[in-house]
Formats: structure tokens, sequence, C-alpha cells
């Protein structure tokens, strides 16, 4: 600690009953020395932690809860400044999820996958009374992942048949109209010439 800062003495070890309370009792060994800085920091942590726990309306018991007002203090700064950084505020995020939403109005939701298999992995979890009887729901819990992974196929073959379709006829509209423009280009012909 530095020259130029005031200390000021806590004590370390707590004195027997029939000791008096005076500095003289206590020996340099069992002492510790504390900076006005470190208690104006200290202060000023259990001041935010104090705060935060009376702004949730929570009242505040465990050293452990100090710590994780501490800590989410620390993530809303960092959250700040990220949003700062990148530019992100909640209007911006609005206005995605407006042109999502008007962009995705017109779809048409595809129909649930596995309903029965998704309704046995439920059943099979809650009548499991234990968290080992959960384990029995290993086979039920596989069928349906094998039924998932069926579905996805299946709906990734359909639509790379689909766009097959729509690039060859993309490709025909192609060549029929290059076949049209290069008529156009190319002068007539007029009998007793050659091509």
């Amino acid at each position: 600690m530095g020259s130029s800062q005031s200390v000021r003495a806590t004590h370390f070890q707590h004195p027997s009953k029939d000791a008096a309370l005076d500095d003289e009792d206590f020996g340099d060994e069992n002492r510790i020395s504390i900076s006005n800085k470190m208690v104006e920091r200290l202060v000023e942590d259990a001041t935010l932690a104090g705060g935060a726990a009376a702004a949730s309306g929570a009242m505040v018991t465990h050293r452990g809860d100090y710590k994780d007002l501490i800590f989410m203090e620390r993530l809303k700064c960092m959250d700040e400044k990220h949003s700062e950084r990148c530019g992100l505020t909640v209007g911006d995020i609005k206005a995605t999820a407006a042109r999502i939403e008007m962009r995705t109005a017109n779809m048409v939701s595809p129909e649930p996958v596995c309903e029965e298999c998704k309704e046995q992995v439920i059943d099979c979890y809650v009548s499991s009374e234990t968290p080992s009887d959960i384990i029995k729901c290993w086979d039920t819990v596989g069928d349906f992942t094998k039924c998932v992974h069926d579905a996805a196929s299946s709906r990734l073959r359909a639509r790379t048949q689909k766009e097959a379709r729509e690039h060859a006829r993309r490709e025909r509209h192609v060549a029929h109209a290059r076949e049209h423009a290069l008529k156009d280009l190319t002068p007539p012909h007029r009998e007793g010439t050659v091509p």
C-alpha cells in the first residue's frame, strides 16, 4: 500500500471476554490494514448488491446471493456494451421480427411430425416415478428420433425433387427464349443466297 493512502486498523482476532477492547491489547501481528480506497470499494459493492436486492424486492440473506447479484449486474453491463458496439436496440429486433412475420405470413405451416411417437415419449416420462425409471424410456425415445430423421429425409428428398423440376422448367424456358431471340437476330433467308 502506498504511503500517501490513509490506513485503518482492523482487529483480526477477538479478545477474551475478560480483556478490555483497547488497541494496546492487540499486537501488530493480530492486525490487518485496509486502505480507505479498499473500504470505499467494499461499501460500494455492498451498496450495489443491496440496491439490486431492494429493486428486486427480495431480501438477500446469504453471501452467495450477493455474488449472484454482482454477477447479474456485470452481465447487464456486458449486454449493454454489446448492444452499443453492435448497434442492436429493442426497436431493431422488433423491426426484424415484424419483417419475418410479414414474409412468413402466407406460408403454409407443415403438419406436426411424429405426433404418435411424441405422445408415447411424453407418456413414458410422465409415468416414470423415479429418475432411474427414465432409462426405460430409451427405446421410446429412439423410435421418436428415428421417426423424426425419416420425416426430415423424406421432406428433404421431396424438396430436392421439387427444386430439380423447377430448375429443369427454368432451363426449358431459357432455351426456348434463346431460340426465339436467335431467330429474331438472324436476317431472313432470300432465295438464291447461301445461308
